[in-house]
């Protein structure tokens, strides 16, 4: 039988540990007076520019692709990369077409 320290101790472990400070992706005061600032006066966001300019057919194409890859670093995230190790051995064909049976 557990005595009742045991049995807590078992159980902090399983307790998920608390983050602190602000949340990741969070915005900070100024960061938000920033895009009350510039929504409030009617003007585009950057990303809202950026979308208005690889919309409009009337410029140039390779504009317009440009403006889309900096937009995109608002929109998508990055993929991580990810490393990968393999162990290559050298086998002639014969042996290949064998391992196939």
């Amino acid at each position: 039988m557990q005595t009742r320290w045991e049995f807590m101790e078992d159980n902090f472990e399983d307790e998920p540990k608390r983050k602190r400070g602000r949340p990741k992706g969070s915005y900070n005061k100024a960061s938000k007076a920033q895009v009350e600032r510039i929504t409030a006066e009617g003007k585009l966001s950057p990303l809202e520019y950026l979308a208005s300019i690889y919309q409009s057919e009337a410029e140039e194409t390779r504009t317009r692709i440009e403006a889309a890859k900096a937009a995109a670093h608002y929109v998508h995230a990055r993929l991580a990369s990810t490393e990968f190790k393999a162990a290559v051995t050298e086998i002639t064909q014969e042996e290949w077409l064998e391992s196939l049976n």
